[in-house]
């Protein structure tokens, strides 16, 4: 075994405490058991962010276990999720660099591991014997700040620093009850992702599209876990603390600049995923609405707001006002809020609600008419394909796939093809010059089986292209493509019509004597 580089402290505390964490206390002993069965046939540090390792199982698998974020981690097994050959491969790096495995393996087991990453510098985990602030949920975030508000400062190249504040903020909470762990979970992700945020305004103008890409990555499974979280939540079974740390949550949202340029991520969708089962609470939502308009109507005095109406009309959508909602959101720059507008109509297309689908879709369809580089605009062209598939009888959809065109081209050749209207297909590829060799093989065989005719025109645009090239090369591409014609006409027993086509060939351009000589070679006229 080799290794090329090494994790610094703070990356292999993160990996560690992330593997403490999350690997079952079996797997780790299988893990283990492989290590010492010196199953583990390589390890090495790649580019000093991830450890990659080769094991040797039933088969040679393939692990890499990322320090930046452990969720990217993978093995080529087949387990689904953390496996016996990615502990295995922590347990041989940490031998490679002169620990001693049997040590690490025996913190892992009985937690010490996990406590002490979690007092490195950095961390949220309370000293012994502290009680956490389980009892106080609205200073959860004061806490999280004063001992941790400032690693954000040591996130200049990567966000690895806040994994490890952010596993042991988990590790504080997870013997409270399940409720109030979830909502302290909920807080601890938000505050780590209010760090990516201090962190990624002060990377430079210059190297700030690279740090975006990474730390976006980065950061995606916490965004992913909060909206999990949030998904759990029921309004109606909320005990009192539940609900003070719920409102504490809800004002983290109050609080922030959310139409503030240049973000790291979008704190909408975090709000949406909040209130989508909060709003079950008439009262919660009724009083959150209030609260809203009044701030609505003092920014407007102000400036512009996208955030407050497009709230608003996600509240007002969910209480079936589908006609405010799109007033709100028509205040606001189409490309803000298209997206919200996305998916309002989705889920009236699952509720089959096409009255209000309609509504929906015809507003998206004004604001692409101006904007189609909106990231709306791929959404709307897949609803309107969903649509079209559970409601043929109505015109309309197709007719806004097609009103898009050329931008629509790949997304209306595959509607057509799926729904296996190959004329329609056939028309929209003579409009734009398609020729048959740009089409995929197989495809051109399936349809050449199941309806033939409708590639004659597509064959027949084609050859008279080759032709109009006026050289040698182009008739004998023209003769190629007659003879796979051929084949189809005969198929369909049109020898007939066959025989007249060759005949208007040969004599619309019988002064091409060089047409007529490869002609000829191919055996098309004899």
């Amino acid at each position: 075994m080799s290794t090329f580089f090494q994790l610094d402290d703070g990356r292999l505390r993160a990996l560690g405490a992330a593997i403490a964490s999350s690997v079952p206390l079996d797997v780790l002993e299988k893990g283990f058991d492989y290590y010492r069965r010196e199953k583990v046939l390589s390890v090495q540090v790649v580019e000093s962010t991830s450890v990659y390792g080769v094991v040797k199982g039933t088969a040679i698998y393939a692990v890499t276990l990322d320090s930046d974020d452990f969720a990217f981690s993978t093995c080529t097994c087949p387990v689904k999720g953390n496996c016996k050959h990615m502990a295995a491969v922590f347990y041989a790096y940490q031998a490679s660099i002169g620990e001693s495995p049997d040590d690490v393996h025996n913190r892992m087991l009985n937690g010490s591991y996990l406590r002490q990453s979690s007092e490195a510098p950095g961390s949220a985990e309370p000293a012994s014997g502290e009680k956490p602030m389980e009892q106080e949920p609205s200073r959860w975030l004061e806490d999280m700040e004063a001992k941790n508000g400032e690693v954000w400062r040591q996130c200049r190249h990567s966000l690895h620093p806040l994994q490890a504040v952010l596993t042991s903020i988990k590790a504080a909470s997870k013997n409270w009850p399940a409720g109030l762990r979830r909502l302290h979970w909920m807080h601890g992700i938000v505050f780590v992702l209010e760090q990516a945020e201090l962190a990624y305004s002060h990377t430079d103008t210059y190297s700030r599209y690279y740090y975006e890409m990474a730390f976006a990555r980065m950061t995606e499974p916490w965004i992913n876990q909060f909206q999990e979280l949030a998904a759990e939540l029921n309004p109606t079974s909320l005990d009192s603390e539940e609900r003070e740390a719920t409102e504490s949550l809800i004002a983290v949202f109050h609080r922030r600049d959310m139409d503030r340029e240049q973000q790291l991520h979008r704190w909408e969708t975090l709000y949406f995923a909040l209130w989508a089962h909060l709003i079950e609470d008439a009262s919660w939502a009724s009083r959150e609405e209030a609260l809203l308009r009044d701030r609505l109507r003092e920014t407007q005095e102000k400036h512009g707001s996208f955030f407050l109406p497009m709230a608003l009309a996600y509240l007002a959508f969910a209480d079936n006002r589908d006609g405010d909602a799109m007033e709100l959101l028509a205040r606001t720059t189409f490309n803000r809020t298209a997206l919200l507008a996305c998916d309002c109509a989705l889920q009236r297309l699952e509720e089959k609600d096409w009255s209000k689908l309609e509504g929906w879709v015809d507003y998206l369809y004004g604001g692409l008419a101006v904007d189609r580089k909106s990231k709306a605009f791929g959404p709307f062209l897949s609803m309107c394909r969903l649509a079209d598939r559970q409601q043929p009888e109505n015109p309309q959809w197709q007719r806004y796939l097609v009103s898009f065109l050329p931008y629509s081209y790949s997304a209306l050749t595959e509607h057509w093809l799926d729904l296996r209207e190959y004329t329609k297909w056939a028309d929209l590829q003579l409009l734009f010059g398609i020729e048959p060799d740009e089409i995929d093989v197989q495809l051109m065989r399936e349809i050449s089986k199941v309806s033939p005719r409708v590639l004659y025109p597509l064959y027949h645009q084609a050859i008279d292209g080759a032709i109009r090239t006026r050289n040698r090369q182009g008739y004998r591409q023209a003769v190629k493509l007659m003879k796979r014609l051929e084949k189809l006409y005969k198929a369909e027993k049109q020898n007939e019509a066959w025989r007249k086509f060759v005949d208007g060939i040969v004599r619309k351009h019988q002064r091409l004597r060089a047409l007529q000589e490869e002609l000829w070679r191919g055996k098309i006229v004899t």
